[in-house]
């Protein structure tokens, strides 16, 4: 009897924790977030010499009809879509530790205007305006 007394204290022990304060809850991701790997044109204006000035804030350069740069997403698992102005998101492959790679195609020469976008159910979807200029 004694025995099962002693065990009931110390299980109830190390259920309470043994005076231990609990840690307080992680906070909760409520966006998905990301980075873009652009090239960066040499001694460029200010403004990158695109149409898109100053409201673009991800910009790059080509002589090419297609462009193809890299990123990050968290949560990795989101999907990635990159989608010109007025046509339908091309899904973008992205791997399991977030990472991925875009290809903008059938650049016309000046200014090609796209917005890439990453979503993940119950998040707030992440946005940027991205401005590639074919030379």
């Amino acid at each position: 009897m004694v025995r099962r007394g002693a065990l009931l204290a110390a299980v109830a022990a190390l259920l309470a924790g043994c005076g231990e304060k609990t840690e307080p809850p992680a906070s909760r991701v409520t966006a998905v977030t990301g980075t873009v790997n652009l090239d960066k044109p040499a001694a460029a204006a200010p403004d990158a010499g695109t149409q898109a000035g100053h409201r673009a804030p991800a910009t790059a350069s080509t002589k090419r009809s297609t462009f193809t740069f890299t990123g990050r997403v968290a949560p990795p698992s989101s999907q990635v879509t990159l989608r010109r102005a007025g046509a339908a998101p091309a899904a973008v492959d992205t791997g399991a530790d977030g990472g991925f790679r875009a290809r903008a195609r059938k650049l016309k020469r000046g200014a090609n205007r796209f917005v890439l976008e990453g979503r993940s159910p119950g998040l707030r979807p992440w946005k940027v305006d991205i401005s590639i200029t074919r030379k």
